[in-house]
């Protein structure tokens, strides 16, 4: 009983350390940014006013 709980414990923390891994993607900080007032057209921004 005290192995068949602790196997269940262990694939849950496995499982939860996987699924938080998996949805964490690409951090806002490593985005490009404009690098002038004129690049920032791609945005849908207008520069000019």
């Amino acid at each position: 009983m005290l192995k068949l709980s602790l196997l269940f414990i262990s694939v849950f923390v496995i499982g939860y350390l996987i699924l938080r891994l998996s949805r964490r993607g690409i951090s806002k900080k490593y985005d490009r940014k404009p690098e002038n007032s004129w690049s920032a057209l791609n945005d849908g921004i207008d520069p000019t006013l």
